[in-house]
């Protein structure tokens, strides 16, 4: 049994072209429908998958071409890429918190808020007590 590369390589380079071209197209529902709604969430179901499946089937079907057609999606997040980072300044490697980190943020701050102030002379009252 012969292990053929180039297959191989034209599978996992149709995996990236994939994801691709379903980033810019649900990137694309979520720009014109919103993220909400019976017509989005129907565009998120139907127009997603057949974006994906229709620009499979053009990069299988231009024969020699493949690669040059399937690249066209990675060019675009590309320069996307470079817009945001050059364009609009956007730096992704400095450190901002994360979805996460700011909710357990807020949470913290609810906590510290939840006492008032004379909630919080007797709670360091009893503490100091405590520790003689």
């Amino acid at each position: 049994m012969e292990f053929n590369f180039q297959f191989f390589v034209f599978l996992v380079f149709m995996s990236i072209v994939s994801f691709a071209v379903a980033f810019l197209a649900y990137g694309l529902v979520l720009r014109y429908l919103g993220k909400e709604g019976p017509l989005s969430s129907i565009a998120q179901v139907v127009f997603v998958p057949g974006c994906i499946v229709l620009y499979d089937f053009m990069i299988i079907t231009s024969q020699e071409y493949r690669y040059v057609v399937g690249s066209i999606p990675i060019g675009i997040i590309g320069a996307i890429l470079l817009y945001y980072r050059l364009v609009l300044g956007e730096n992704f490697g400095t450190e901002k918190l994360s979805p996460t980190e700011l909710a357990n943020a807020t949470q913290e701050e609810e906590r510290s808020k939840k006492y008032s102030r004379k909630s919080q002379k007797i709670h360091e009252a009893r503490k100091k007590r405590g520790k003689e």
